[in-house]
Formats: C-alpha cells, structure tokens, sequence
C-alpha cells in the first residue's frame, strides 16, 4: 500500500483537497518511482509551497538518485504537517462540511437504486470515500487488446450512457485532453475563480475522466462507471432510476456539466446587444460571439461549439434582422413521406377467399380508427364488426383499440383484421349468444405451432362442451376429414382442449365436465376485458390439438392466404422512396418558413406587425460536428395517445469528405469558425469545412422511451470500426454504417491534428495512447531531458496560466474566415509527452 492510501485512511478529506496539477512523473526505473511526487496543498488551508521552489526541489530530486526512495515519506510526512496546521476558520468550514455530508448521506432519495452484477441494491449517497478506486496498474497492451476498444456493462437501461460515453472516449482530441491530465490545469483555474457557485464542483469530470482513463489503458471495471453513474443520479435527477432516456439529451446534459466545470471565463454579467437591424452581419456576430465567451469559455466549447444564424425577413420591404446563437449539436429534421405502408391479412366471415392480405398507404400519424376506416372503404366490412388484432405462430398477441397509433405496428407484424358476424337476439328459447375467435395450435413434447387459418362464429350460450366442438368441426369443415362430423364425439372430449386467450385468463380452459361452460365465471371475465368501443364483446380461444387429434381429424392444415396486388405495389413503392440523404436533411433544415399570425414580427422600418419569413442557418463550424437526426415527433393534437412517432427513414449519410461549404449562410461561401485561428499550414480552405465520421449513436425500437441504444465508433489508434453494444464489442466495416436506427452522427474536421502529434495518428506508434504503453528500459529519458518534461503541462490546458485567451474576433480582418484556425492549433507544439511509469488510476480523482 503506498503511502498516499495510507495518508488517505488516516485522512479521509485529504484526497478530496488535492484538486491541484501534478507535479512531473519521471520514469526513471519502475522500482524507484512508481507516482508523481509533489508537495501537496493543505488539506485545511488549501495552501501551497511556493511553485518555483517546487520545481527546483523536483529538479534537484532527478539529479539525486539517493532521495528518490525517499520522497513518498516526504510527502507523507509534508501531508501530515501540513494536516496539522489548521486555521481557526478552515477548521469551521471543515465542520460544516463534515455536517453537509452527513445529511447529504441521510438523504435516500438522491441516488435511485440500479440494477448492478444481477442484484439490486438499496439507494445510496456519495461521499468522499466514494471516490476512491481499487488501485488498478496496467503493462503493455496484450496482443488481442486495443487501446479504447472495450465495452462498458449496462448497469440497469444505461445502454443511453454506455452510447454516449463510447462516441465521446472516440472523439481523438476529448479523449487525449482527459485521459493525459490536460484538464486539470483548467479544473485548477476553475476552482480558483468559483468553484462552489457552479458545475458540479468537478466531480462530473472528474470521473468522466477516470472513465476515459479505464478505458484508454484496457483497466476498465464495471465500478468505475457504476461510480460514474451515481455521480449522473447526484447531479441529473431526470436520469434517476432504470427508466430509459433520450440519448441526445443525455449528451447535451453532460457536456453542459462538463463545460461548467472547466469553465475559466471571469465575467458572468450578460452585456446586452445592440438592436441587430440593418447592421452588417460579421458585426452582430463577433458581438454575440464576444458576450458569450466573456461569460462561457472552455475546452468543451472550443471543440464543439459554433453559431448558427436565424433570419427574419420582411415581406413587405425585404429588410431582415438576424440573430446569432451558439449551438452544440445541430439537430436537423429528416423528410418523411406522408404515408406509411401497412400490410393487413383480412378475414371475411362468408366470402371467398376467405383470407386476402392488403396493402394500405397511411399517414405515418395515422390511428388505428383511420386503419379501420380505409379498410372499410376497401373490403365494404363495417367498422362496427372489424377486429383488429395480432396473430403469431403461437396465437394471439395484441388486439388494439381505435384510439391507438398505428406507429405500434411494424411492417412485418402479422396484423389480421377479422370480421365478426352480427350478434343475433337473445329469446326465451335460445338464450344468450356469444361470438367465438378461435386459431388452432399443435402441441407435441412442449412445442407448439399455429396451423390453419383463425375462424369465428357465434353460439348460444347454453351450448355443451361436446356440441361447441362440434359446431367448431362443422365451420373447419373445409380442413377436417370426412366423416368426421358424422362419428359420435363423446369420447373427443381431452383431445381438443379450450384455452381462453385474455390477458387476466391466461392459463383458464373451458371446462368439459360443466353443463354450459360458456358461462363459466372465466368467460365473464375475459368478455369484460374486451374494449368494446373498437369491437364486439366477443371470447377469443386457443384450440390445443395433440399429434393424435389432429392426424385423425384434420386432413388440410394450410393456412390459405391470397396476396392482393397492392401488398407488391406497395413494397416497391417503399423500396424506391424509403431513403433520403443526410443533404437534403440539411436543405430542409434551411428551408424557408413563413411564420403564422399568432408568431407576427414588428419590423421596426414598417413600423408594423407582419408575417415574416423566417430562415436557420450555420454561421460558422466547429471542430467536432454533432448532427442530431429527428427522428422523434409529436403527433397531431387530435391523437388521443400522445405518445412520440419514431421516424425509420433511412438517411444515407457519408463517411468521408463531407462538405459542409453548401451549408453556410452569409458570403463568401467558406464558413468561419468561431474557434478557428489562423493556421499558417493551411494552404486548402475548403478542406477546413470537410469533415469525416468517426462515431455513430444508434436508437433501436419505436419510441424515445424503450427500444436500445448502440454505437459505431472508429478507434483512431488502429483504424477499425467497432459496434459497441454495451459490453459487447464487434468490428464492422465502414459499409455498414448507414441504418434506419442511426440517430446521432459525430463528424471530426479533416486537418484536426491531436494536440500534441504532427499527424492525424495514421500509424500507432504516433498516437497518443501509445505513450501510456512504458517504453523499454533503453529508451528511457535522461535526467537532463526530464528537465524539459511537465506531465500536465499548462500550454496543453485551454487556459494557460498567465496568458490572456484570444478569440476569433481579433483574427486580422485580412485573414480569410474559411482558413481560421482553432485555439486548439496555439496548443499544437511539437513536446512529446512520455509516462515514465504505469498508471494509478486512484490518483486521477483526487
């Protein structure tokens, strides 16, 4: 045990206040220094040496080999004193603190309960102890391992999470800045300037970080991102519990976590804007971009974010007003044709054929009812007498009333309309009647299957067990046998068993030995299930044949069934149109709108209200580019069931060299960037509005709420495409990519070098992640050399220590805006940054 985890055993709170930057790791032999060393701040005052003697005190360390083995009791010691040494006020706020955690620990309700490991346990709350890790030391990467390719465990409808996290771990240039500590210098400037008014007082990114880090060094277990969740439950109650949650959100929430916590802007007074009427656009822009980076400015924002353009233009005199705001995703719709295809098997009650499967183009918003309606037009059968249910090969599945979306039905869902016979009167003679829905099953050593088509009748009430077999032989007389309708059936009852199919029935069989068994108590209640608002009350039945009934009765088990020529037209249809490109989702995104009466706009040079024409537009372009596919809609007001319409378009969209300089309002046509600088390298600038897939979030099921998240990430140390599915990892070809289930899309500049390499890694040894692999006792670094070397080196951080951060508005107005350059590029130096030893992963979140 080092003596850090003793120090932290003695001192719980120590770990938690060293919030600083490392001081440098030299990997000089493995035995002798094994962790960073530095002298640590005050675990009270917060205090720390002065820095310039710090420095000195690590270089003359280097060049004193004899000291080495004793710098952990130096620290331990130094801790211990520093410990020791408490302020009156400190030690006050220690106590309020200690106070706050207790009551923070009484608090059940902050973390719902998940399901972990096949148990779940009772809710809990965070401490700091909760922070510390099982200490996990990594070696070389073994041969069948790859830096970043490992699937993370669903700890209870997380697959939302585990999607997200695999596309972020993916993005090169986020996950080298948390994995090789490069956040911290800017999580230190943070909590120097406010680190108790917001974020998430950097425990958010600092697990995500821990994560990343598990991840990139193959050390991964399920408790760092079980951790990982709690922390979400702590800070994002709307992810509380087991439920499933929209993926996109989920990634906005985090980034906006993230993004507060390495915040490192001074100024949080909004500066209000100028009226932006008739005022040149690069003006109104640098403004807004101006007010917003005084207030919001980090390393999150300068990867992802951009501005986005929206227009209001007078019809009257043409004149417009734009309005520019940033964005982190640009979320675009996705054409849909009107109509959807539905496939419906109908059976008439006395028509031949009996069975005829239709084709039915319907609004994708459409209900049940409108199904119901069209089917009436088509077949003449009354809407009064339809039925509209689900039949399998093992019986009945779902019966759906009017008011239901059709987006419950899939094309490929065997959807049967029957039609129900006109109930006769009851009389004193015969009594009450009931209609009978029955399919036929073959059960043979616990294995059943559905033959014959399904039949309807109806029959009086006070009907025996022997005689409803009978009537049910007489309207299968088409399949049955000769002479069996004649033979004495007395003996028949047991070959033929009744099971009645409702949901609160699900295992109650019609009772041979009763006088009337139809009127049974089992059959009150599955009559009363029935919705009859959508359909006759009516009693579904499940026929259970054995091998012997069926082979002496039953002579045509076919289930006969003639396909109407629009079930092909229809396909075809659907195979020529079932596609639109990721273009035109971006022509619809830009597309024109006029603005009703109720959204009128006062032109302030008409000095009148008018329904203007409003236009979005991209204004400039980040690094990382988020495309968020529409997928989901709410359907029309009139739908009773509110539930989200999921849109299963297929959007081809490229996995390379796609041009986003079409896409770019104002002149000019090369889009600027709000966080590109000037690169002297850049001799090509529509290459900077290039950009190349690297990770795609997937969504499988109907609506926003159930269904499975995945994701298709290409790992950038080799190369290869993955599917990551929760903890299963596959790879795949870049060709199968574009799905109907892709939902969010992560598109990486062309050009985008890592920080710290001069390629874009095209071969692993110039990656980044090669460097956490330790490097052969020859090619060590010598003492000298070391003295260059800082692990968490502030011109690596987004904010570094005493320099003023230059935004895109000071650009030179003769430098074009489409070959502005990134303050990503001031960080780009040619240092190589090497672990000297393997990684501790307790020390990442301190």
């Amino acid at each position: 045990v080092s003596d850090s985890e003793v120090g932290s055993e003695k001192h719980p709170g120590l770990k938690n206040c060293e919030l600083g930057a490392s001081a440098p790791t030299v990997g000089i032999q493995e035995s002798k220094l094994k962790r960073t060393f530095s002298f640590t701040r005050n675990a009270l005052t917060g205090s720390r040496m002065n820095k310039r003697k710090s420095r000195a005190k690590d270089v003359d360390s280097l060049k004193n080999p004899m000291i080495i083995n004793d710098m952990d009791n130096l620290e331990a010691k130094q801790n211990k004193k520093n410990f020791l040494r408490p302020t009156l006020n400190k030690f006050i706020n220690k106590v309020v603190q200690k106070v706050s955690n207790l009551s923070l620990q009484n608090n059940k309700n902050l973390c719902s309960s998940y399901v972990y490991g096949g148990r779940r346990p009772n809710a809990m709350s965070l401490s700091s102890s909760d922070l510390r890790v099982p200490p996990v030391r990594p070696g070389n990467f073994p041969g069948d391992k790859v830096p970043g390719v490992i699937g993370l465990r669903n700890h209870g409808n997380t697959c939302f999470i585990n999607a997200v996290l695999q596309c972020l771990s993916h993005t090169d240039i986020l996950a080298e800045y948390f994995v090789l500590d490069q956040y911290k210098a800017d999580l230190s400037k943070r909590n120097k300037i406010n680190s108790k008014k917001h974020g998430t007082k950097g425990e958010v990114t600092q697990h995500l970080a821990l994560l990343l880090k598990s991840i990139w060094s193959c050390q991964y277990d399920p408790e760092i991102s079980n951790k990982f969740k709690l922390i979400v439950d702590k800070y994002g109650s709307q992810f509380r519990g087991n439920n499933q949650h929209d993926a996109q959100e989920f990634l906005l929430w985090l980034l906006d976590k993230v993004h507060e916590d390495l915040n490192t802007a001074t100024k949080k007074k909004y500066k209000a804007i100028k009226n932006s009427f008739g005022r040149p656009d690069d003006v109104v822009a640098a403004e807004t971009l101006a007010n917003h980076v005084r207030q919001n400015d980090s390393f999150v924002l300068a990867v992802f974010q951009a501005q986005f353009r929206s227009s209001l233009t007078c019809p009257r005199c043409q004149r417009q007003s734009n309005t520019f705001d940033p964005f982190l995703c640009v979320s675009v719709p996705v054409p849909q044709d009107q109509l959807r295809p539905v496939f419906v098997t109908v059976l008439y009650t006395s028509q031949q054929p009996r069975q005829v499967k239709l084709g039915l183009p319907l609004p994708a918003h459409a209900e049940i009812r409108d199904l119901k309606e069209q089917l009436a037009q088509d077949t003449g059968i009354s809407e009064q007498h339809m039925l509209i249910t689900e039949i399998d090969d093992l019986g009945f599945q779902r019966t759906f009333s009017d008011n239901q979306p059709l987006n419950m039905i899939k094309e490929t869902d065997p959807i049967y309309c029957i039609e129900l016979p006109q109930l006769k009167e009851a009389t004193q003679d015969t009594g009450e009647y009931i209609l009978l829905v029955w399919v036929n099953i073959l059960i043979v050593d616990d294995q059943c299957a559905r033959f014959s088509s399904p039949y309807t009748m109806q029959v009086c009430r006070e009907t025996s067990y022997v005689d409803v077999e009978k009537l049910i032989l007489k309207e299968m007389c088409w399949s049955v046998a000769d002479g069996v309708l004649e033979s004495d059936t007395e003996d028949m009852p047991g070959q033929i068993k009744m099971r009645i199919a409702s949901p609160g029935c699900l295992s109650s069989y019609l009772d041979p030995t009763l006088e009337h068994p139809l009127y049974d108590e089992s059959v009150d209640n599955a009559i009363a299930l029935c919705d009859t608002t959508s359909a006759p009350p009516h009693l579904k039945l499940v026929l259970e044949w054995d091998l012997q009934a069926k082979t002496s009765m039953v002579v045509d088990d076919a289930d006969h069934l003639e396909e109407h020529s629009s079930v092909k037209q229809l396909k075809q249809n659907a195979e020529m149109g079932g596609s639109v490109t990721l273009e035109e989702c971006f022509q619809l995104y830009t597309k024109e709108e006029v603005l009703g009466a109720e959204d009128a706009w006062h032109c302030p040079n008409c000095n009148l209200k008018q329904e203007v024409i409003k236009k979005l537009g991209l204004w400039s372009l980040p690094d990382i580019l988020v495309i968020h596919l529409k997928r989901f809609r709410q359907p029309p007001a009139k739908n009773h069931n509110r539930s989200t319409i999921k849109l299963t378009t297929l959007v081809d969209f490229p996995s390379v060299g796609f041009d986003m300089t079409p896409h770019l309002c104002g002149g000019g046509g090369g889009g600027p960037s709000l966080w590109w600088k000037h690169n002297n390298h850049a001799n090509n600038p529509l290459q900077h509005n290039t950009y190349d897939l690297y990770a795609v979030c997937n969504h499988h099921g109907q609506n926003l709420h159930t269904g499975h998240y995945t994701a298709y990430c290409r790992n950038p140390y080799n190369g290869q495409w993955y599917c990551f599915d929760d903890t299963t990892v596959t790879a795949v070809n870049d060709g199968e990519l574009v799905t109907s289930a892709a939902y969010i899309l992560f598109y990486q500049r062309r050009g985008l070098l890592s920080p710290s390499t001069s390629s874009s890694a095209s071969s692993t040894s110039e990656h980044w992640a090669s460097r956490l692999i330790p490097p052969p006792a020859s090619n060590q670094p010598s003492v000298e050399a070391e003295e260059q070397f800082k692990r968490n080196s502030r011109q690596y951080a987004t904010a570094p220590t005493g320099q003023k951060r230059t935004h895109c508005i000071e650009v030179p107005a003769e430098v074009p805006r489409s070959v502005a350059n990134s303050p990503m590029q001031e960080r780009r130096t040619s240092e190589i940054v090497t672990f000297g030893g393997p990684m501790d992963l307790t020390e990442s979140i301190v």
